[in-house]
Order: structure tokens, then C-alpha cells, then sequence
């Protein structure tokens, strides 16, 4: 995918990001610090832990805070690039030391002030692929509001030891995986979504993130997109990962480490999984068509009941049914799903009135929607499955099926497009923002996904197609 880790994070304004966990928390720091170079001049490394030698000579710049923070601010202001700021170095340790709370808060709010993109590695993990924390960790600053929680999946498959592990205690006491057996992906599930592992610490107020990396292979690859599933339950997204082989132009050879450390390789982005809601509109009053469509009966069920249920085994969430003119009994189509019925009062107005009383539901985990048309009988669950796999690797605006030379329904939108869908009026759908958003088709062969139901002629055919293919 042709994507930079920061627009897979939707990271926006300059923001305070904080990096826990193990198994490439450096390669992100600086893997961002380059991308947002891009836009701004001066871009704020740091930690609340330590850094080692290697990876404070890595940036553009290293200055060493002591003192008062406005007069470390004065040098910092005067500089462009990636700087890195430490407090002391630490002969014990070999390590330079991180800044203390107070700072880092006065830090923070300084470098919004100035529009100045603050990143802040908050875990130490000894380059081990994977961590569980002490009880004093991580150290994560309360102001931050982004933290990417790293986990390598090098460590898929092999023993639960000092080896591939740091703190291989604490995390088969968290995992329910004895130390010395085999790591699995549900171990690393428990871990990451523990309240005292993953999760710890991160503010209430704050994005979480979780970045799985090191998925070198098909397998790991498969691993990862099957975990995301169980991770969205508790974060804004996930990232997958494996290593890059090349810098890219913008990086300098002189700020290489003088070591074959190469957490500057910039990560290859495989795959962004989000939380996708599922749309099914149901307001109209089937006034061509002589009678309620989202209620007609086809292969058992309604065609209201088809559309929800499929979008709910496509993994859609939520799924929200908009009904208006026949409210309660398509309301009472669905009453078996674990769907949302949302009332559009306004439904007469048309169907932008539908798709703005379904998108005011959504939450900020949304990162799109797919809608659903119930008088589109041949929507099926590889189709949806098959949208939402072009989204993760893409994050285009809009993605739609095209068969043969027409294009068709579901049509899958990024969360990007919402502020324009919701500004649609009339009885138009999100076709009225192609102009704006050109669509990333999305090749499909049944040739009967076009067809749908527009009059009672098209019900009996549709009736007669089910009784040939028996």
C-alpha cells in the first residue's frame, strides 16, 4: 500500500504521540518524525524513559535539557529538522535519561503553542519483539493524545522466554501462557487488550493505536488481519507492518548510528484495519413498487433481515438499519440482529436524509461506512469482504464494485467523505460526491449484482431466477 504511517493513523493536527510496548517503538519514532517533516520545519523527539546511544545520534540534532525549559526552548526554536531532547546522561545505565513529568507537560504545551509535533517514547522493551509492563509502566504522559502500541510478531511461535520476551513473567501471568511454551496469537491478544497490559496507562482522552509488525510472512500477515478483528474491540485502530528495505530520499547517511542497528528502515505498510459501520437504508415508501421492499420475502427472509444479517457477518460495526416509512414493521424485521434501527423523520425528504440520520450515530472509531440498498438482492458476503480488504490496503475515499462497464451497490466510504456526505440534500445518494472523489473501482464478475428491485415485475423475475437455478 501506498501509504505513510501518519495518514494510516489519520494523525492531523501537530499532536503529542506517545510510543509503549516492544518490537519497533525507535523505527516508529523516526519513521514519523520523517513524515512529518514533510509539513512542518521542526519536529520534537523525546522520551519519559531512557534512549541509548544509538538512537539520540540518529536525529538531525541532540540537546541535552538542564536548567529552565524556556531557556532549552530558545536553542530548540533556532533549529529545523528531527531534534532529540534528553535529560542527562547516565554512566550507570549507559543511557541518556528522559525528562521528567513536569517538563515533558510544559513541553507539550509549548510545542503546541508553536505548532511543533511532539513524539515521546514512553517504554523500554531491551529490543525484545514483545513486553508486558512492570507495575511501573510505561511511563506514559497524561497529556498525550496519541499512543501507538507496539508488537512484533517475530515472537509468534516460539517459547515464552527472556529471549523473545521482556518480562516473560508478567506476561505469562497476563496471558495465561506458561513460561517456555509457545507464544501464540491468542497470548498476544490477552496481553495487548489487558487492562494492565496494552492498555495500561493510556488516557482516557487519547487515540490508541495498536502497530503490529515484524509480519514478514503470508502467515504472519493472516495472523495479523484475524487478530485486528479482537483488537478493534478496544482500539482506533491497527497497523501491519514489516520492514522496508530501503531509506527514502529524504534521509541523510551522516545520521545513521554507527552500528548495524536498522530501525531507520521505514516500515512497508500491508494493512490498516479500522472499525467499518454497515448502513442498511430502509426509508423509502416503495411508492413505484406497490408495497413496503425492505419487507418482501426472498430465499426465507426479508430483504431488510438479508441485508443487516450479511453486513453483520461481513464483521461490519456497527450495523445500523434507517427506516421512515415503514418504521415499526421494518423495525420488527430485524428485532432478532444486534443491529441499531435508527427513525429517519425526514425520510420523505429523500435518501440524504437517510444517510445523515445514519452518519450522526457513528462515533470517532468510525473509519467508514458501507451502505446497503435492501432492493439489491445479489449483494453478497465475499463482495463486503472484499470491500473492506481494498479499504485496509488502500484507504481510498470511495471504493465501488464495477461489473463489466457499470458501476453498482455497496459502495464503501472513508471516513474523509463524511463531512460532504452529510452536506447532500435531496433524494441523492453518495454518487453526488464522485465528482470530489473519484472512485477506486473494485472489479467484480456476478453479473446479477446490478439487478434490483424497482417494480413487481422485477420481484417475479427475481422469484423465477431462484426457481431455474433449482
Amino acid at each position: 500500500m501506498n501509504l505513510d504511517l501518519r495518514r494510516a493513523l489519520r494523525l492531523s493536527f501537530p499532536s503529542s504521540i506517545a510510543l509503549v510496548g516492544a518490537g519497533g517503538k525507535t523505527t516508529t519514532l523516526y519513521q514519523l518524525a520523517r513524515e512529518y517533516q514533510s509539513e512542518y520545519p521542526l519536529v520534537i523527539l523525546t522520551t519519559s524513559t531512557h534512549l541509548g546511544r544509538e538512537q539520540v545520534r540518529a536525529a538531525d540534532f541532540h540537546l541535552i535539557h538542564h536548567g529552565e525549559l524556556k531557556q532549552t526552548w530558545e536553542q530548540i526554536r533556532a533549529r529545523q529538522g528531527r531534534l532529540c531532547l534528553t535529560a542527562e546522561w547516565d554512566s550507570q545505565t549507559q543511557r541518556w535519561q528522559g525528562l521528567d513529568s513536569e517538563t515533558l507537560q510544559s513541553l507539550a504545551q509549548i510545542a503546541q503553542e508553536n505548532d511543533v509535533p511532539l513524539i515521546i517514547e514512553a517504554d523500554g522493551a531491551r529490543r525484545r519483539p514483545l513486553k508486558a509492563p512492570a507495575d511501573h509502566e510505561p511511563a506514559l504522559p497524561p497529556f498525550c493524545d496519541s499512543v501507538i502500541v507496539v508488537a512484533g510478531l517475530a515472537a509468534l511461535g516460539k517459547p515464552l522466554t527472556e529471549e523473545w520476551v521482556h518480562r516473560p513473567q508478567r506476561f505469562a501471568e497476563l496471558s495465561g501462557c506458561p513460561i517456555a511454551e509457545t507464544i501464540t496469537s491468542e497470548a498476544i491478544l490477552r496481553v495487548l487488550s489487558h487492562p494492565l497490559g496494552g492498555r495500561k496507562g493510556i488516557p482516557t482522552t487519547a487515540k490508541s493505536y495498536v502497530l503490529l509488525t515484524q509480519a514478514e510472512t503470508p502467515e504472519a500477515q493472516a495472523t495479523a488481519k484475524r487478530m485486528s478483528s479482537f483488537l478493534l474491540r478496544d482500539f482506533n485502530a491497527v497497523v501491519v507492518a514489516a520492514k522496508g528495505q530501503t531509506l527514502p530520499s529524504t534521509a541523510e547517511p551522516g545520521n545513521l548510528p554507527c552500528s548495524d542497528d536498522d530501525f531507520l528502515l521505514p516500515y512497508r505498510l500491508l494493512a490498516v484495519h479500522e472499525t467499518i459501520a454497515g448502513v442498511v437504508l430502509a426509508a423509502g415508501a416503495s411508492s413505484r413498487f406497490g408495497k413496503p421492499k425492505p419487507l418482501l420475502i426472498w430465499r426465507g427472509e426479508t430483504l431488510v433481515h438479508r441485508a443487516a444479517r450479511l453486513a453483520l457477518e461481513a464483521g461490519l460495526q456497527p450495523v445500523i438499519v434507517v427506516c421512515g416509512a415503514e418504521g415499526n414493521a421494518v423495525a420488527e424485521a430485524v428485532a432478532d440482529l444486534p443491529v441499531a434501527v435508527v427513525q429517519n423523520p425526514d425520510w420523505s425528504g429523500g435518501q440524504s436524509t437517510s444517510i445523515k440520520a445514519a452518519l450522526h450515530t457513528l462515533g470517532e472509531k468510525s473509519g467508514g461506512a458501507i451502505f446497503l440498498l435492501v432492493d439489491q438482492p445479489f449483494i453478497s458476503l465475499p463482495l463486503l469482504q472484499a470491500l473492506l480488504e481494498n479499504h485496509a490496503q488502500s484507504l481510498a475515499p470511495v471504493i465501488a464494485p464495477l461489473v463489466g462497464d457499470r458501476r453498482t451497490n455497496p459502495v464503501l466510504f472513508d471516513r474523509l467523505t463524511f463531512p460532504d456526505l452529510l452536506r447532500l440534500e435531496g433524494d441523492v445518494g453518495g454518487r453526488a460526491i464522485f465528482g470530489r472523489y473519484p472512485p477506486q473501482w473494485l472489479i467484480w464478475q456476478d453479473e446479477r449484482l446490478p439487478f434490483d428491485l424497482d417494480t413487481p415485475d422485477d420481484y417475479r423475475k427475481l422469484l423465477t431466477l431462484d426457481e431455474d437455478s433449482n
